[in-house]
């Protein structure tokens, strides 16, 4: 999708956890600004002065669960795209938030987890990829985390769900890119959102292994909800997104990126996390550089994909 065409019609967004934060300031900036928003929540009733809001502004507002099959997906996707005829981009936002050592997450916390932040973005993405492809147009915009880039203490679990979704974004980008399908990872640091209070703890209590560590230390953090100030502003990160994907802007010619560090601070910790991996990169490069067949008569993947791509 060419800057051009973003900007001389409006697109028809799905997006995901409207109810706060990113959702609900992105669905507000784009209905402002004249484009068409397909809003969802998991319970709209929850926020009715909100959903009465966006519908007045012209959006519509659906109830979408995460962790529902995707059969019923399906059903909000084409309820959705009856209003518009299609839907343009689709933006992954809606996410669960838990933390604890990884030792300590149960079975069913772990799953739900990975439910809500990894198989149900997939099976949407799945749902609404039939239309972009037939079209050969489209744009999937799944927003990430910082604990994609470099898991802090406690998030490792939360940070696993993020890099699964990082990695089949990485991979499915290049298979969607034949049909004209842009697919953008977007990683925000600690915004003004609600998502200190959204967080939440799991069962086990750290103290009973972790007392005096940084897991403790990282947990009761998020205990205090009130004391935390979040350095970014969430109405500027929104604005960052709206002028990457419609290709205006800060955005305009940028369109081959497939990630956007969207806060300062993740900015510096994707310089520190990428300066760790070089200098392993390097500590083991007598290694990585002789594990070939001798006479290399094989091809590696990047060739591979490269006769892939030329043929």
């Amino acid at each position: 999708m060419t800057s051009q065409s973003s900007q001389t019609k409006p697109l028809v967004w799905l997006i995901t956890g409207c109810s706060t934060g990113f959702g609900k300031s992105l669905a507000l900036l784009l209905l402002k600004a004249g484009h068409h928003v397909i809003a969802t929540s998991r319970t709209p009733s929850n926020s009715p002065s909100l959903v009465k809001k966006v519908e007045e502004l012209g959006g519509i507002w659906l109830p979408l669960d995460l962790t529902s099959s995707k059969e019923n997906m399906q059903k909000i996707v084409e309820e959705g795209t009856k209003k518009w005829g299609r839907i343009d981009v689709l933006v992954n936002n809606a996410g669960i938030g838990m933390l604890g050592a990884l030792e300590d997450f149960g079975e069913e916390e772990a799953k739900l987890v990975m439910e809500t932040n990894f198989f149900g973005p997939i099976k949407l993405i799945q749902t609404v990829l039939p239309q972009m492809r037939t079209r050969r147009s489209g744009i999937i915009v799944n927003i990430s985390s910082g604990a994609g880039v470099d898991p802090s203490p406690a998030m490792g679990m939360y940070g696993a769900s993020k890099w699964a979704l990082e990695g089949a974004s990485q991979g499915f980008a290049k298979e969607l890119a034949a049909f004209g399908i842009r697919v953008l990872i977007v990683q925000p640091g600690a915004f003004t959102t609600n998502m200190m209070n959204a967080v939440t703890l799991i069962e086990r209590d750290p103290r009973v292994a972790y007392e005096g560590t940084v897991i403790e230390k990282t947990v009761d953090v998020f205990r205090r909800k009130g004391e935390f100030r979040a350095p970014n502003d969430v109405e500027k990160g929104c604005q960052g997104i709206f002028e990457v994907v419609t290709g205006t802007g800060r955005g305009e010619g940028k369109e081959s990126h497939l990630r956007l560090v969207l806060s300062a601070d993740i900015g510096q910790r994707t310089v520190e996390q990428t300066r760790r991996n070089m200098d392993a990169l390097e500590a083991f490069r007598g290694i990585w550089e002789n594990t070939g067949h001798d006479g290399g008569v094989a091809k590696s993947m990047a060739e591979v994909e490269a006769e892939a791509e030329n043929a």
